[in-house]
């Protein structure tokens, strides 16, 4: 059995490259079950978040198999790509990448929390749609374990837990926090963690709603609320606008910010594809940044914590071996071998 990955990400593609190949998690349940229909795939899983996109399949006969020109079609990019942004492993080197990529030593922000859950949400839609073999499930258990076990040992020094917190850090760079009126555009997890954090630095923090359900929706406490659809209305009063939904089209518009007699002096998109128009840089008087602004270099601070990690992923891809060699031995020597005891 092979193993077979392909995957663009910060360091290979920019954002405007990144989106293109963004991924909902709808889509995604389309693509597995389109991709395991051939019948030399075993099992298929893909991996989609705002700073890469990876196609892990697994196979008996993988010649002829062309993971990029897989990624393209399911993308509508077509031709158009560069397929020198790909990277292309196989076997223990993709399996090897895995372990770092849900350690976080592939991330934009070094060690970042939210990394484990997609790559353990990333499996778990697979299982869902009946694209995972035992290979499959094997190596993302023990990525997943290797994290957790990274997560709780080792304590990398001066990272953000977060692209929400690194962003916050970044305009805290550009202005004080203290009373500035932010709105946050978006009421998922990395909305929450930046109300968080702009409400621990004394920001007056108001966030977006589409509907709000009773014990449903979680508002952090301090924050203001108002409906999605009174955005627009609301930047007036705004310094910051930062926004982070899953939204297939832009939050925020350059003629909806044209419009407006005072704008806000910042706007912040942490969203993959962005919500925010790119072109809004062009107005004078605004600031505007994507998630590639806030990547920074802290692997010259944390070069024994590093260690450390791939020490870990070293003994985790060890336990993969050893489950390799002993599912891969014939069964009658496996049952001879039970019988001597």
């Amino acid at each position: 059995m092979r193993i077979i990955l392909a995957y663009l990400d910060h360091k290979s593609a920019d954002i405007n490259v990144r989106e293109k190949f963004s991924f909902t998690t709808g889509r995604i349940r389309e693509i597995l079950k389109d991709i395991v229909r051939d019948r030399n795939v075993s099992g298929a899983v893909l991996l989609s978040t705002c700073n890469r996109t990876e196609l892990y399949i697994s196979s008996q006969n993988a010649s002829g198999m062309d993971l990029v020109q897989l990624l393209c079609k399911y993308s509508g990019a077509g031709e158009r790509i560069d397929s020198n942004i790909f990277n292309i492993k196989y076997d223990n080197d993709a399996i090897l990448h895995l372990m770092e990529v849900a350690c976080g030593l592939e991330s934009m922000v070094l060690c970042e929390d939210q990394i484990i859950t997609q790559v353990g949400d990333a499996v778990q839609t697979a299982r869902e749609e009946k694209s995972t073999d035992s290979v499959l499930e094997t190596i993302f258990r023990l990525a997943v374990t290797a994290a957790k076990k990274a997560k709780t040992t080792v304590r990398v020094k001066a990272v953000p837990g977060s692209a929400a917190e690194s962003a916050v850090n970044f305009i805290a760079t550009k202005c004080k926090l203290d009373e500035k009126k932010v709105l946050v555009i978006g009421n998922g997890e990395t909305g929450r963690l930046c109300c968080r954090e702009l409400l621990e630095r004394g920001a007056e923090v108001t966030v977006t709603l589409r509907k709000y359900k009773y014990g449903d929706t979680i508002v952090p406490f301090g924050c203001k609320t108002i409906a999605y659809d009174e955005r627009a209305g609301f930047m007036p009063n705004s310094d910051i606008v930062i926004s982070a939904t899953l939204s297939p089209h832009y939050t925020i518009t350059c003629d909806m910010v044209r419009r407006l007699e005072r704008k806000p002096a910042f706007f912040v998109d942490l969203a993959l594809p962005r919500d925010i128009d790119p072109d809004i840089k062009g107005i004078t008087g605004i600031e505007s940044f994507n998630l590639d602004d806030f990547c920074s270099d802290y692997e010259k601070a944390n070069l024994k914590e590093i260690g450390e990690i791939r020490q870990i992923i070293q003994e985790h891809l060890l336990r993969y071996l050893k489950w390799k060699s002993y599912t891969q031995k014939p069964i009658q020597e496996i049952v001879s071998r039970n019988e001597m005891y």
